[in-house]
């Protein structure tokens, strides 16, 4: 069995980094290096890099249509791909969307794609970035839709996630797990307004979105960075989509592993952790310590009693045979 986390550290040796690629396989997008890119508006930096983002959804694994509008579909395809950017601290600047569409389509296809692509509109408006190009065919699978995006760094360089340091402090930005059941996995905001509140105030060494789960996630960023981490137990948010009916240890097990949270998780020196939680307390933003960067190469978790266990990987990942 291969999982997807072997299958991407096999595919990056292969293909090793070429200009003008920066940044390539094994981040939350790609970094290219080009020319000066003008911003969207007066408030945003002049950038000398672009980054890349893209993700593939397929009805029956990401959404089911049967039960959601085509619109819901639109409007997550280019959610996760904002989220993201967001985790590069980057502007959105153009969308590029490519599907399939089934030859089996029980709604008309001209009212399936204008509710479709509606969804997309609604992003594209909200965070000012345009649809510039894609392609469209037809076959007898399922739906598939795959977005790519291209960012502008909202400050002097995009975040990747090999900057987090032993004894950074880590944050997430909301409580997490039940996203799937409650269907918040839809409808969720991309975190791109908070991404630059972080650069305007204090850059983070380190960020990544929480699409897979943080017990996945987070191990991804230590590998990035060599480094470990621990967690606190009592220190994880649980969010309300959690069944209350549950035990405390299967709640926080839903936040660790659920997956579909599209939060960020944020690696921010020690010495501005402090002031970070109080201007975000200021602000009315929601961030959340949750545990540290350790110079050991491994994931720990401390339990509610005070015991240190090795982290167990659950959440989300795709295996093929």
């Amino acid at each position: 069995m291969t999982t997807e986390n072997d299958f991407i550290r096999r595919i990056a040796r292969r293909f090793p980094l070429r200009p003008p690629v920066e940044v390539g396989i094994g981040d939350d997008g790609a970094v290219l290096s080009c020319g000066r890119v003008m911003g969207r508006d007066q408030t945003q930096f002049a950038a000398d890099r672009m980054v890349v983002v893209t993700d593939m959804l397929l009805d029956g694994v990401h959404f089911e249509l049967e039960k959601i509008s085509p619109s819901l579909a639109g409007r997550k395809a280019v959610a996760v791909n904002l989220s993201d950017l967001a985790a590069m601290a980057c502007f959105p600047t153009a969308a590029f969307v490519s599907i399939a569409v089934p030859k089996t389509m029980r709604m008309p296809s001209g009212e399936f794609l204008d509710e479709l692509y509606s969804g997309i509109e609604a992003l594209t408006n909200q965070f000012n970035f345009t649809l510039a190009g894609g392609d469209t065919n037809s076959w007898n699978g399922p739906f598939a839709i795959n977005v790519c995006l291209t960012g502008s760094p909202m400050g002097e360089r995009p975040i990747l996630r090999s900057g987090a340091k032993p004894g950074d402090s880590l944050f997430v930005t909301g409580p997490l797990g039940g996203s799937l059941k409650s269907g918040r996995h839809l409808t969720f905001e991309p975190r791109l307004d908070l991404a630059r509140w972080l650069v305007e105030l204090t850059p983070p060494n380190a960020m990544m979105d929480l699409s897979d789960g943080l017990s996945v996630d987070l191990p991804r960023m230590m590998e990035a960075s060599n480094t470990g981490a621990i967690l606190r137990s009592e220190s994880i948010p649980i969010h309300d989509d959690v069944p209350e009916s549950l035990s405390r240890p299967d709640r926080t097990q839903a936040a660790l592993a659920d997956g579909e949270d599209f939060e960020l998780l944020i690696s921010v020196n020690e010495n501005d952790s402090n002031n970070l939680t109080r201007m975000a307390r200021e602000a009315g933003i929601s961030l959340y310590k949750v545990g540290k960067v350790a110079q050991q190469q491994i994931i720990l978790i401390q339990d509610d009693s005070g015991l240190v266990h090795k982290l167990p990987g659950q959440g989300w990942i795709h295996q093929w045979k």
